[in-house]
């Protein structure tokens, strides 16, 4: 039998915001129906009421152990993704689990221009939503404290010392609360991530908190090899159409080398190039004189 958020909590002597946040951080395994909601198996229930009784010491050992076991998996999902957008979809899937939020985005960040540029964003569900340009700092002075002061930071739109810009663009969106955290590589932020919750304020715990430090210290990582990836795929590439341009013109040397005159060796010239380079057409000049060619490519 499953129970819901509310009944478990009953269950366990607990408020259902604990029960979210230890579905959320692993220490209470749980699914989610088609809607996202949490559905929780009674045993598991019943084996954790039983385990922590009375006992605060094992409830906190638990509880670091399954810290321990979401940074190892997630660790080790991220290290496995290679492909950018499959790597920006798997760490905002980890970030919405673990913080039971709704939306994650990750964006780069430029301090040469002092802007922030939307790599992707993604909701709870996996879906990827359409991305938002780039926007500069100076309208975001919080924004900027956690790039330049390499903070975690929360908003919540009923905090009424909470930072205006951001609560302004948060009421705008229908958002109720905003987790920023930044993205560092050797010491340096190359980026942001933003996590929001659309129904409740939030007020994060401390384990919660350093996973979040944690996750996005992995996922720092996980970018830049990312990068260095799609970089050394894009040169292989290169390389390849460089042989490939090569074996078609040497191809075509014999046909250069028997042309009668110079129209001919021109004309030959600018097929071989057509040939080489994929080129739609070409026209070969020399001392007045012109030939021209064209290749296979559809126009």
């Amino acid at each position: 039998m499953f129970l819901n958020v509310q009944q478990a909590a009953r269950r366990l002597g607990v408020s259902p915001v604990t029960v979210r946040r230890w579905t959320g951080t692993g220490f209470l395994p749980c699914t989610r129906t088609a809607g996202g909601h949490r559905r929780i198996d009674e045993r598991d229930i019943d084996d954790l009421a039983r385990a922590i009784g009375n006992s605060n010491h094992l409830a906190a050992q638990m509880a670091r152990e399954r810290e321990l076991e979401v940074l190892v998996n997630t660790s080790i999902a991220l290290a496995s993704k290679l492909d950018l957008t499959d790597l920006l979809a798997e760490i905002a899937h980890r970030m919405t689990s673990l913080l039971d939020c709704h939306f994650c985005a990750i964006s780069a960040y430029d301090p040469e221009t002092d802007s922030v540029s939307t790599l992707a964003e993604y909701d709870h569900f996996g879906q990827r939503l359409p991305d938002q340009g780039p926007y500069k700092l100076a309208d975001f002075p919080l924004t900027r404290k956690v790039l330049v002061g390499q903070t975690t930071e929360v908003v919540n739109v009923d905090d009424p010392a909470a930072d205006p810009a951001e609560v302004a663009v948060m009421r705008r969106d229908g958002d109720r609360s905003l987790l920023m955290a930044p993205l560092i590589y050797q010491g340096a932020s190359v980026g942001l991530v933003e996590i929001v919750d659309q129904k409740r304020s939030r007020k994060y715990s401390r384990q919660e908190l350093r996973l979040c430090d944690a996750i996005t210290g992995q996922a720092a990582v996980a970018l830049h090899n990312a990068a260095l990836f799609a970089e050394r795929r894009r040169g292989d590439h290169d390389i390849a159409l460089l042989r490939e341009a090569l074996v078609a013109l040497t191809g075509r040397v014999p046909s250069v080398a028997a042309a009668r005159d110079t129209e001919g060796v021109l004309q030959a010239v600018a097929a071989a190039v057509c040939a080489g380079l994929g080129a739609i057409s070409c026209v070969a000049s020399l001392a007045g004189v012109a030939a021209g060619a064209f290749g296979d490519r559809p126009v």
